[in-house]
């Protein structure tokens, strides 16, 4: 029993110490809230900058990495544009006809410390999800097509990913 036991601390040890991490620990202490600003879209594609804007509010959110600011002056501000949105063929089959398409966004975003004024980071990114074409999906029962709408879902959760990637790591 005593073995057993002397086993399963260790484990135990790793879970409540792995429970109580968060993201928090790695943003500059003096940051204490966060205003989001709407992206420019400087693209034909409709409402993306909203889209982006709803979708890294949600996560600021569940993350709960800085709370979005209420305030008039906040302490620091995220901001960025959109510079286009393309749609490239990804893969061929042996006729060369199209199988996949690759939406891909491109653009810069800005975290700006705005307690010291300052840059914390400017990344210029490109993200992209991927689809089939009709051609492709044509032969695809429901669960397995892609269209182009889960490829901008995907590109935009992989913008979401690279900004909170960025915020939080090691300073």
């Amino acid at each position: 029993m005593l073995k057993r036991i002397s086993q399963l601390i260790p484990a135990l040890l790793i879970m409540v110490g792995c429970g109580v991490y968060s993201f928090k620990g790695s943003i500059p202490d003096h940051l204490h809230d966060l205003e989001l600003v709407t992206f420019k879209n400087l693209t034909t594609e409709f409402a993306v900058e909203t889209d982006i804007e709803e979708a890294l509010t949600e996560r600021m959110l569940n993350e709960q990495l800085l709370p979005l600011s209420a305030k008039e002056t906040p302490d620091s501000r995220i901001e960025g544009k959109i510079n286009s949105i393309t749609d490239k063929p990804n893969s061929f089959d042996e006729n060369e006809n199209i199988l996949e398409y690759r939406l891909e966004f491109r653009g810069e975003v800005i975290w700006y410390d705005l307690v010291r004024d300052s840059q914390l980071f400017k990344k210029n990114y490109t993200v992209f999800g991927t689809y089939f074409s009709e051609d492709e999906n044509a032969n695809r029962n429901e669960a397995e097509k892609l269209e182009r709408e889960d490829a901008y879902d995907e590109a935009i959760e992989n913008l979401i990913d690279l900004i909170i990637e960025s915020m939080t790591e090691e300073w």
